[in-house]
């Protein structure tokens, strides 16, 4: 009997832990969700209407003046995104606490605005369109997850490309049914079912048909006895006659009134809004898969750790095997630069009698050089992926990865001379030199932050990045 006893007692006291242990947070967070949920259908409308379909609608000299949406959505949607992620327990306290970046959120809201200025104010620069277009939503994409915590690496680094395969393809489309789920489900995901309990009775107030019914006829017997005794009583008083007609032509005045406005172009408007609609769900779904996915796993769908362990069987390749490949590349760029060196002697490297002899050279030279730039780039981190150790970690591969480095540095310093020095000095600045330029550029500072890493732990790629984020944002702001 009294073991009987106990074990109630135990279960009345485990069900009062479980109600007492279920948060208020947790009820709170579910009502942030479906709020968030409902306005991303206003968000993925307003992004397909006047972002999406007015870029390809409007002509190129009436683009500077249409696309102020892509700054109205800009900021739309970063403040829906800063108010979701704080509300849904998302702060940057707790970004703090769990040591990921709390200054790139900042950094990339910068980009996203200057970015979203320059659209509004030049529109598209020429020959810059598609660049422009890609970057401004992939800085979007990226602020998300350094918001949300879901950088591989809790910042921008290494697995930079990781990063935009997680924002673009792995988060939204792994949550694409997040928001419908969200809605649609009683009780949803963030709120534990309520245990039973035995003899509790839950009422519901029902509205039943015959109450509606009932409502209906006593309004309609309602306005027949009225219509009636106005009828009698405005024969008995011409006061309250022309009261009653200043009444009816109001009346009619406001009918009169809707039905101009329900005209044809009315309901095409209507019409064209409804399919526009229709096809911004799916829109606005992916948009709340990328947001709402990513503050609800609070972590991402693959941390560099996890990454780490997953290619630590790749890790086979010895230190030799980077004497050979590297001292082997750097024995070619050598022989590059003395020959540079000897066409520049006999002034054959860097001048050129006619425009279009300099056009050539330059453009020729200038992809070359970047292309083996990119290539000593993929190198240093193929080697980090296949051999036992990274360059740095040994005195003889650190010592290779410089030279390698300092190669890529030289190459990038001379793709600059043959562009600025030569070619936008002798025959001016269009769209494409401005652009190549800042490709040049960001590879020398690129090339500059990896020789510090070789022998200073910082935290290049971040720097890299960062850099090259804040100096596009920047340059699509001056007008050319």
């Amino acid at each position: 009997m009294d073991s009987n006893l106990n074990t109630y007692v135990n279960n009345v006291n485990m069900q009062n832990a479980q109600v007492q242990v279920r948060p208020v947070e947790v009820i709170e967070h579910k009502k942030v969700y479906r709020i968030a949920a409902w306005i991303s259908y206003l968000i993925g409308f307003f992004y397909l209407k006047h972002v999406i379909i007015s870029t390809f609608k409007f002509e190129a000299d009436s683009k500077p003046y249409m696309l102020w949406t892509y700054f109205v959505f800009g900021v739309v949607f970063v403040i829906a995104t800063e108010i979701f992620s704080h509300f849904a327990g998302m702060e940057y306290k707790k970004l703090k606490e769990a040591k990921k970046s709390v200054v790139e959120p900042i950094v990339f809201i910068a980009c996203i605005a200057l970015q979203s200025v320059a659209i509004m104010i030049w529109g598209f620069h020429k020959e810059w369109e598609v660049y422009q277009f890609l970057l401004w939503h992939f800085m979007i994409i990226y602020y998300v997850l350094a918001r949300t915590g879901c950088l591989a690496a809790g910042r921008s680094g290494l697995l930079f490309f990781l990063d935009g395969i997680q924002g673009t393809v792995t988060v939204p489309w792994s949550y694409i049914f997040f928001r419908t789920e969200t809605i649609l489900r009683k009780g949803c995901m963030f709120e534990p079912k309520p245990a039973k309990v035995k003899g509790a009775v839950k009422e519901r107030k029902k509205l039943s048909l015959t109450t509606i019914v009932t409502v209906g006829i006593s309004v309609c017997i309602a306005l027949i006895v009225c219509g009636y005794a106005v009828v009698q009583l405005a024969a008995s008083s011409d006061t309250f006659s022309n009261l009653g007609s200043a009444v009816v032509e109001v009346i009619d005045n406001f009918f009169e009134s809707l039905f101009k406005v329900f005209d044809e172009d009315f309901f095409y408007e209507v019409e064209s809004n409804i399919g526009t609609f229709l096809f911004s769900i799916p829109i606005s779904c992916w948009l709340f898969g990328l947001v709402g996915g990513c503050i609800r796993k609070k972590k991402p769908m693959c941390s560099d750790k996890e990454f780490e362990d997953c290619t630590k069987d790749l890790h086979l390749l010895p230190s030799y095997s980077a004497y050979i490949v590297i001292g082997s590349v750097c024995v070619v760029y050598a022989l590059f630069c003395g020959t540079a060196v000897y066409d520049f002697i006999f002034h054959k490297g860097f001048f050129a009698a006619t425009a279009h002899e300099a056009s050539v050279r330059s453009v020729e030279s200038f992809w070359s050089l970047i292309r083996v730039v990119v290539m000593n780039f993929t190198v240093v981190a193929a080697s980090c992926l296949f051999s036992k150790k990274a360059l740095w970690e040994e005195k003889g591969t650190r010592i290779l990865g410089t030279v390698l480095v300092a190669f890529a540095l030289i190459f990038a310093i001379l793709a600059a001379c043959n562009l600025c020095g030569v070619y936008i000095a002798l025959f001016g600045i269009t769209p494409k030199r401005i652009l190549s330029s800042l490709v040049v550029f960001n590879a020398i500072a690129w090339c500059i932050l990896m020789l510090i890493r070789f022998y200073k732990k910082i935290p290049a790629a971040q720097i890299g990045i960062l850099i090259g984020a804040i100096s596009f944002s920047v340059v699509v702001c001056f007008k050319f």
